[in-house]
């Protein structure tokens, strides 16, 4: 692994914000001016959309669809490739989906667009596709054992030099019958989308460490992990001789202490393009069942730290309120200027003055400022739909 990877390629192309609740697909136009969206259109798909990625090179992105979910198994479970037109925003199937084993959870390509890479969680896996040369999805040439694959993976990311695939895997917290299963992050080399196995990254024995989503740094140097179950942000650095073992720097992505029946749980992260600042959305769950009752109104928001250009230590400086239930995923528009986070649950819950108040899905836009803080710009509310706003991404 090189001491320095270098920014990942962003294509130049119009980028336009997608959506995705159940089935359904949206587009929006992004108005860099006043920081709103435009709905266009939007597409149906027959599963349920788990994620999206775009190719690094073509105007085509890969979509993880399942009839599966968060807690759900699903029995048909699918990857599939379209094109965008960038004069329309409009997705079109290139070719037929290729079944997958497992509810694919996240999916990545390498920087060169020759490889699909996807996680599952249940039973947690890695597998790789080969991308053919117009982009569509080929053989599948790798598919990872369970005894390889950690415990609940959740994403996979392949370094910017192409040398090494990284799975983050979740674990799982304790319940009242069965002990914490540890989390960690798999190490392999890649060589010709062909994997192999190189170490295991579990600090204290995984124990304490759920780690979900990371997203490097722009200068190759170092990585940032979301830990969910834990709501903290390590920072974790690339050199010569491999990723470090352990997180140079540990942080609360909570700006207050945890509530009385509030069990918080981080989720997305993403570096700004400049490399001065990383962001991560808060999610605030029940810490016990409800029997339908209003829970406390915790931490739902995004964090903003900046980021020391030196050490590369995050420091939390604002901690922008979402307006909603869970903002599951969040993206920001490669110009740097804009942030779309989506509230990707209907819920009821009591805000900070006592009063219940019912929160339906939304998208909520935000102006990023020079100094990395997120001005609320636009509320995009969802009153009627009762499935899940579960990914969101400009592409």
């Amino acid at each position: 692994m090189v001491n320095s990877i270098g920014k990942p390629k962003v294509k130049d192309s119009f980028q336009y914000l997608y959506a995705s609740i159940g089935t359904q697909f949206s587009w929006y136009l992004p108005d860099l001016t006043t920081h709103k969206l435009d709905f266009i259109s939007s597409k149906n798909f027959d599963s349920n959309i788990q994620y999206v990625w775009a190719h690094p090179q073509k105007d085509i992105i890969y979509l993880a669809l399942s009839d599966g979910g968060p807690g759900k198994k699903g029995s048909y479970h699918s990857i599939l490739a379209c094109s965008i037109d960038r004069k329309t925003g409009e997705p079109s199937i290139l070719g037929p989906k290729q079944r997958v084993p497992y509810r694919p959870i996240h999916l990545s390509t390498d920087e060169r667009g020759e490889n699909l890479f996807t996680a599952y969680n249940n039973p947690s896996s890695l597998s790789v596709h080969k991308i053919e040369a117009n982009g569509n999805i080929g053989d599948t040439r790798i598919q990872l054992s369970k005894d390889q694959a950690g415990i609940f993976g959740h994403q996979v990311r392949i370094t910017p030099d192409e040398k090494t695939a990284i799975l983050v895997c979740r674990g799982y917290d304790a319940t009242d019958t069965t002990s914490e299963q540890p989390g960690c992050l798999k190490i392999f080399d890649l060589t010709d989308g062909e994997l192999r196995d190189t170490k295991t990254i579990s600090p204290f024995g995984g124990l304490g460490f759920g780690a979900r989503h990371l997203d490097f740094h722009p200068s190759g140097h170092c990585f940032y992990l979301a830990i969910e179950r834990q709501s903290e942000l390590h920072t974790f650095k690339i050199a010569e001789e491999g990723i470090s073992d352990n997180p140079l720097f540990t942080a609360s992505t909570l700006s207050k202490p945890l509530q009385s029946g509030v069990r918080q749980a981080n989720s997305a992260v993403h570096v700004h393009p400049s490399g001065k600042f990383v962001y991560v959305s808060n999610r605030t769950y029940p810490a016990a069942p409800t029997n339908g009752r209003a829970i406390p109104n915790g931490e739902d928001n995004i964090a903003v730290f900046k980021i020391n250009e030196i050490s590369y230590e995050p420091s939390l400086i604002q901690s922008a309120d979402t307006l909603g239930s869970l903002p599951r995923t969040f993206s920001i528009h490669n110009s740097g200027k804009m942030l779309v986070a989506a509230n990707s649950e209907a819920a009821r819950k009591i805000n900070f003055n006592g009063k219940v108040t019912s929160l339906p899905l939304s998208l909520v836009s935000y102006e990023i400022g020079e100094n990395g803080k997120l001005a609320l710009k636009q509320q995009i509310s969802f009153q009627d739909k009762d499935q899940l706003l579960f990914w969101v991404g400009f592409l």
